[in-house]
């Protein structure tokens, strides 16, 4: 692995940012405005880490609305700043991303959002945005397709055995395969639960990024002592 060329690829709606209020706060007001009563938070986060998308949790509150109004009436939702604010860094997440920058990897950030702008000011406001040497927002609906194309010109820096993918999704997986990283590390704190995961069998689950910290740390160094 050479010092300067080594990648992370981060997806950042899970590991890099706890978002969960925000989705369960989206999902209250538009059970609110199609009067139907939402499920608890805790009901709400065990279907959705099981893969059951918000829409369909929607549907079964009782919401009376086509999938594609109610999935367009969550993405104008999801992304506008009053719920931005919602989110707040994973504990330990800013400190691990400091880490690695500076043992020597690139950091390049890849999320699906609509709103660059928004995601951002979002990242400036938290005090993230100078740990990644590229910010990539690609559109939802690209899935894992999207992710990988947005990170494909960082993997030609270097090679795909450099290179490091982590997520909190089946999206990640698929990006990180199509890619050919050399790591998978799929986050269970996260939006998907660490059952989900394994049972995807791609790459290893960890808890969060901290796990990941002093690892991450090491590759880097045991690379350059080989080099000496």
């Amino acid at each position: 692995m050479r010092r300067g060329g080594a990648t992370i690829f981060l997806d950042l709606d899970g590991p890099v940012l706890e978002c969960r209020d925000r989705h369960y706060a989206c999902y209250v007001e538009l059970c609110s405005r199609y009067g139907r009563k939402p499920r608890a938070p805790e009901g709400y986060w065990r279907f959705r880490r099981r893969r059951v998308s918000a829409v369909d949790l929607l549907i079964s509150a009782g919401v009376r609305a086509d999938e594609a109004e109610l999935r367009r009436s969550w993405i104008d939702l999801i992304e506008q700043p009053r719920y931005l604010t919602l989110d707040a860094p994973q504990p330990g997440a800013a400190e691990a991303i400091s880490a690695w920058k500076g043992a020597g990897w690139r950091l390049v950030l890849v999320t699906l959002r609509r709103e660059a702008r928004a995601t951002r000011a979002q990242l400036e406001r938290l005090g993230l945005a100078p740990l990644f040497d590229r910010i990539a927002v690609c559109d939802p609906e690209l899935g894992s397709t999207g992710k990988a194309a947005a990170a494909r010109d960082d993997v030609g820096r270097s090679d795909p055995a450099d290179c490091v993918w982590i997520g909190d999704t089946e999206i990640d997986a698929e990006a990180a395969a199509a890619l050919g990283c050399s790591g998978l590390y799929l986050v269970s704190c996260g939006i998907r639960s660490a059952g989900y995961l394994r049972s995807l069998g791609a790459g290893e689950v960890v808890r969060d990024l901290s796990t990941l910290r002093d690892r991450l740390v090491r590759t880097i160094e045991r690379s350059a002592t080989r080099r000496l």
